[in-house]
């Protein structure tokens, strides 16, 4: 009996974890064309990953992205975007926020 209940619940858990829906996380692409060095990307990065729902975020300084794998039920692409503006830099076709720009290192400022 027990060589047969074994790969039954083996079965049963396997199967549970196919179950799961391919739409439970998406990534998208968020153009941060403020993104000057690396302290940016590191503002950035600790900004979104504080966000609940956020599992993995990747800034580009080269390209002026960022890429974030995100759960869709817990936050969306207007929240990552607000997380990066309130950060000071301008995310997508959003203004960063004044007030977290004048606080940046001198080396994460684009205009002088």
């Amino acid at each position: 009996m027990t060589k047969y209940l074994i790969p039954a619940l083996l079965s049963i858990v396997l199967m549970a974890g196919c179950g799961k829906s391919k739409d439970e996380s998406a990534t998208t692409l968020i153009k941060t064309p403020s993104m000057v060095c690396g302290n940016c990307a590191k503002t950035i990065k600790t900004a979104v990953t504080k966000l609940d729902g956020v599992e993995e975020v990747n800034a580009d300084v080269d390209t002026k992205t960022v890429s974030v794998k995100f759960v869709p039920a817990k936050v969306n692409l207007e929240a990552l975007e607000k997380a990066i503006t309130g950060a000071g830099y301008d995310a997508n076709d959003k203004k960063r926020d004044k007030d977290a720009y004048d606080k940046l290192d001198k080396c994460c400022k684009i205009d002088g």
